[in-house]
């Protein structure tokens, strides 16, 4: 098997050896390391403006939209299979009221009604019963996984879902519409309780792995991805440390092939699957991130970076405003709006990767009012009355402006929303009791 270096160049020597050292007695029994050494154009920092491009010819609007892409990888499109835990811990409560109906609520009675009948066990119905469904940790990470989904471009990424407990069962297949990757969600409602004992991170991962292997009509230079999210450490295989061996290697053989993870420990109990899931995501060339809250793990998401672009900012230098309803991407690509002055406009794009370095790119765009070009592109301005009312194309960005404005404040509410509330939580746990004995 061809293996890529791009797993190795970020950790170095050293870096191998303290991994080995962190893995265990058993690290002799591991694959031999790759060698450290970067491939061709790999982990090389860019950032590229698509519009406005050199030697833009003048507009006729105010307001511009503006495009490009950026990050430390690129490729002819990423293929990404995002796994879910669907273990028993993952029933508890999130802490949160995430659906928004009352932090009182109970899991609607019809959904228990139906999970008996198909002879769901007593003590999953017993989970249920004591708070909201919805509010579950299980529910976070579907909310998350829709929220990730929406945000990815159907024209570069390629998606499939895999859930996992004991073993490991693929939802819906790298490839599948939006549509049917929320369909596939949907059925995470009545069939979670399908196999809900134990954790076993090594099967969950080589599933992703192999349906990513085997994802028809990928080139060579389409990146592989897997998002990995739990709210545990592994369990199974049972005995000893077989279950964080099982898991290592699982990863090892996806680094191998050039695939990604990205792993994300939702909750305080997590915290005991962190070394593992660091372990497995060193071997990629991925990163582990501990989202202490599950209603966080939604935010998280929905801001995925899978190409380590870590900021990313849009002015206009001749007005002196920031780009409105700016949106960077999973894939790194990202648009946003800039308004204009009349005259020539000094647009300046600037991102940081990663690792901390920073790029910057200018560009000039020159609003004429009244300058309004030919339908045939390429073809010369032509002049029209300055009191015209705004075209067709003007309305239509007015238009997008005002939907992307509108998603980005739902979502800062939502997410305020739930920021406040666990604020409240956090309030109510170090309150003391009053009227104590005081023994």
């Amino acid at each position: 098997m061809t293996r890529p270096a791009s797993i190795a160049a970020p950790l170095g020597l050293l870096g191998l050896v303290l991994l080995l050292g962190a893995i265990g007695p058993w690290a002799s029994e591991l694959p031999e390391p790759p060698v450290p050494s970067p491939a061709p154009g790999e982990e090389v920092p860019w950032l590229e403006v698509d519009a406005p491009k050199p030697g833009a010819a003048p507009v006729d609007s105010p307001l511009y939209e503006v495009l490009g892409h950026g990050g430390r990888r690129r490729g002819a499109g990423h293929d990404l299979v995002i796994v879910l835990d669907v273990s028993g811990s993952t029933l508890e409560d999130s802490g949160i009221d995430l659906d928004g109906d009352g932090a009182g609520a109970r899991t609607r009675p019809t959904l228990i009604l139906e999970l008996e009948a198909e002879g769901v066990s007593s003590r999953v119905l017993r989970k249920l019963r004591r708070h909201d469904f919805d509010d579950t940790v299980l529910a976070a990470e579907i909310e998350a996984a829709r929220a990730l989904v929406a945000r990815l471009d159907p024209g570069r990424f390629r998606v499939g879902i895999v859930t996992f407990a004991d073993d490991a069962r693929e939802l819906a297949p790298i490839g599948s519409s939006r549509e049917e990757l929320d369909r596939a969600l949907d059925t995470i409602l009545y069939d979670f309780h399908s196999s809900q004992v134990g954790t076993h991170f090594g099967a969950a991962v080589s599933r992703a792995h192999d349906m990513l292997v085997a994802a028809d009509g990928a080139p060579a230079d389409r990146l592989r991805s897997i998002v990995f999210l739990t709210d545990g450490a592994p369990t199974r295989p049972v005995h000893g440390d077989r279950a964080e061996r099982y898991a290592v290697r699982a990863a090892i053989d996806a680094g191998y092939d050039g695939i990604r993870l990205f792993a994300f420990a939702i909750g305080p109990e997590a915290e005991a699957g962190i070394a593992v899931m660091e372990n497995m995501t060193t071997w990629t060339a991925g990163r582990v991130e501990s989202v202490k809250s599950p209603a966080r793990v939604v935010s998280r998401l929905r801001h995925l970076d899978l190409v380590g672009l870590a900021d990313l900012a849009v002015s206009n230098q001749t007005t002196g405003e920031e780009a409105r309803a700016l949106r960077a991407f999973p894939d790194g690509s990202f648009d946003g709006f800039v308004s204009l002055a009349p005259g020539r406009n000094r647009l300046v794009f600037e991102a940081r990767d990663a690792d901390g370095g920073s790029h910057r790119i200018e560009r000039e765009i020159s609003y004429q009012p009244g300058v309004k070009r030919d339908s045939k592109e390429g073809s010369s301005p032509s002049v029209g009355s300055a009191g015209d009312p705004p075209g067709e194309g003007e309305a239509a960005l007015l238009e997008a402006l005002r939907q992307r404005t509108a998603e980005l404040e739902a979502w800062a509410d939502v997410e305020a929303r739930r920021a406040q509330q666990e604020k409240d939580l956090e309030l109510r746990v170090e309150d003391p009791p009053q009227g104590g004995s005081g023994s």
